[in-house]
């Protein structure tokens, strides 16, 4: 929630001071060639990013980032700095989410304050809320979920970030552990009781 005050305290910094093009944005951003090319350099990235974490959290580092988020005081208690881990988890995150801020430029071929507003801000939050936070397939489920759904609440303007708060409300109240989490779970108790 913390990290959401970043992209408000930047916003009013470039509006101020009137860099990077201001409020008129950075204009005159190079497109993709074709839209076929486009689509599978995102495909190809995608699976790429994907790959890697998958290869990333079944590591040893993996583990310890996963001790982390779970008890950073035991991981701080067998000598492991959980700084230096958060940080090195923060620096990944924020290359992917650079990669899709700079793929995003390029496809509308401008790049300015409105494009990144507080909506593309809260929507990967809710998406990985409801898919399953520390999980690589929950926010993917998520987003098949929210993407569509943004879609058509795209009518209902800036009420669709009222809808999506509702939305994420309703999610933790009845199930907090997120979409995936519950469906491996009974997956997991069902598969348990057909042994039986």
């Amino acid at each position: 929630i913390v990290t959401l005050m970043y992209p408000l305290l930047m916003t009013r910094i470039i509006e101020a001071l009137d860099i990077l093009g201001g409020t008129n944005g950075i204009v005159g951003v190079q497109g993709f060639g074709s839209s076929w090319g486009e689509c599978y350099f995102l495909t190809l990235f995608c699976l790429i990013f994907l790959f890697g974490l998958r290869r990333l959290v079944h590591e040893d580092i993996g583990l310890v980032i996963r001790a982390v988020k779970e008890n950073d005081q035991s991981v701080k208690a067998s000598g492991i700095n959980p700084f230096t881990i958060r940080l090195f988890s923060v620096f990944i995150a924020s290359f992917i989410g650079c990669f899709a801020g700079a793929y995003i430029s390029h496809l509308y071929m401008w790049a300015g304050l409105s494009l990144f507003a507080l909506d593309f801000s809260i929507l990967p939050i809710v998406i990985t809320v409801i898919g399953s936070g520390g999980t690589l397939f929950g926010p993917v489920i998520g987003a098949i979920i929210l993407i569509p759904l943004s879609e058509i609440l795209r009518e209902f303007g800036p009420l669709r970030i009222a809808i999506y708060s509702i939305i994420l409300t309703v999610v933790i109240v009845l199930k907090s552990e997120g979409i995936f989490s519950y469906i491996s779970r009974k997956y997991n108790q069902f598969e348990r009781w057909v042994e039986v």
